[in-house]
């Protein structure tokens, strides 16, 4: 998959923003029309004066500006307010940057379309990756395709001339795929026609950075079926709080229960992403996520395919050393890819009849990447292979007494018992966090 650009919007991820196709660096009060493009846009000005330097911009528009060190300060213009951009050569991200991950490419995400256009434009008003930001966008017309699905119909920016831009949502957005994503379309042939491949949808800046400003599709810029093509959501990101961790969990024990516990790990410092085996059945690499966890009850409700995925991601756990933890049932999981890969590298020892969990016991199992003593953990055992097991209660309540982060964190340096899962929960991201 053509990719070009990635790296651009990782590397501007202490502050990257992308307003391709919207309009947003031209005249947004223009009606449009075919000479929308033909007008030279006002550039940046700068003036030196005396005790100092200043800038003058157009709406929508950016001056990187001076650097200092590895520093560039970029002026920007969105919607009138002005903001003073931070690009860091030497941003931490780029550190954990890897590569952008993407789905598999399927031929049925290329669609044959045709591109009507609008004369003149329509302007419309766009929320942004910032709340509180709204710009104005001028749509250059439609383009229609038909799936299985039905005739889909959406609204593209840029220019037919140029080249056309397509921002759309779709219903993967949040969980495998960032909020919404971008394709350019290219020019369109003299008849209308052009081609429409979802394999080609990437990421704005916004996915990897909170001080990104990119535009958000045009209201209505609904795909209406799942596009499990293009890139995926990345799971590295930078905000106020430094770089996120990214964390992978397959669980099948209570979805809504799943939900309710997903507010604490983010607040906790960790970036779940939450996938049931038996659903979510695309493969996700774990490049860039520092852990695994896989967590279920019951083995039954999953199917053949689901039990070898979470064997899979074990094993690629196991083998790219990083943190992976199974959770009562799915404990085997983990099990199972560690004696695989012990006798694939002919190791003779194998691991020694399962450890079993008295009834009234959850048992979690985890690779030697962690120290579950470091979170106050007991250990009941360790396996011949290395693999570490530990035993929590069943007949804790869910939600804990203490309320504030600083108090779970003294509770575990005091090295007080866990006596809910909401403690259980901060001591595994405490865990996560310290091997990072």
């Amino acid at each position: 998959m053509d990719q070009s650009g990635v790296g651009a919007a990782a590397a501007d991820a202490a502050g990257a923003d992308s307003s391709a196709g919207t309009g947003a660096g031209s005249d947004a009060g223009s009606d449009g029309g075919s000479d929308w493009h033909a007008a030279a846009p006002a550039k940046p000005q700068v003036r030196v004066e005396e005790n100092g330097f200043s800038a003058k911009l157009p709406n929508g528009g950016s001056l990187n500006w001076f650097t200092v060190g590895n520093v560039l300060y970029e002026l920007i213009d969105r919607g009138g307010r002005l903001g003073v951009r931070v690009r860091n050569s030497k941003s931490p991200l780029l550190g954990k940057f890897f590569e952008v991950p993407v789905f598999d490419p399927d031929p049925d995400f290329v669609f044959l379309a045709r591109f009507t256009r609008f004369d003149p434009f329509k302007t419309y008003t766009i929320e942004t990756a910032q709340e509180d930001l709204q710009l104005q966008t001028q749509a250059a017309g439609t383009v229609t395709f038909e799936t299985s699905h039905g005739e889909v119909s959406l609204l593209a920016t840029g220019c037919p001339k140029t080249g056309l831009q397509l921002d759309f949502h779709d219903s993967t957005n949040g969980s495998t795929t960032a909020a919404w994503r971008t394709i350019d379309l290219g020019v369109p042939n003299q008849d209308g026609s052009l081609v429409i491949d979802f394999n080609r949808a990437v990421n704005y800046p916004f996915a990897f950075t909170s001080f990104a400003t990119c535009p958000a599709p045009i209201e209505g810029n609904v795909v209406p079926f799942d596009v499990t093509a293009g890139e995926r959501r990345p799971p590295f990101f930078y905000s106020e709080a430094g770089i996120n961790v990214p964390f992978l969990f397959y669980v099948w024990w209570d979805e809504e229960s799943a939900e309710v516990t997903r507010p604490w790990y983010s607040r906790f410092g960790l970036d779940i992403t939450i996938l049931n085996p038996n659903h979510d059945d695309g493969r996700i690499s774990l490049v860039g996520f520092d852990g695994v966890a896989m967590s279920g009850g019951d083995l039954s409700p999953l199917g053949r395919k689901a039990r070898s995925r979470l064997i899979d991601v074990a094993t690629e756990a196991l083998t790219s050393r990083i943190p992976v933890i199974g959770i009562g049932a799915y404990s085997a999981f983990v099990i199972q890819a560690q004696r695989e890969l012990r006798s694939q590298q002919g190791y003779v020892d194998g691991i020694e009849t399962e450890y079993e969990a008295p009834a009234d016991r959850l048992l979690i199992v985890m690779n030697n990447e962690l120290d579950p003593k470091q979170a106050g953990f007991d250990i009941v055992h360790t396996d011949a292979s290395g693999l570490i097991y530990v035993e929590m209660p069943f007949n804790i309540p869910l939600e804990s007494d203490r309320t504030e982060v600083e108090d779970f964190q003294s509770a575990m340096e005091s090295g007080a018992s866990i006596t809910s899962w909401q403690e259980f929960d901060y001591r595994m991201v405490a865990l996560i966090r310290h091997h990072r």
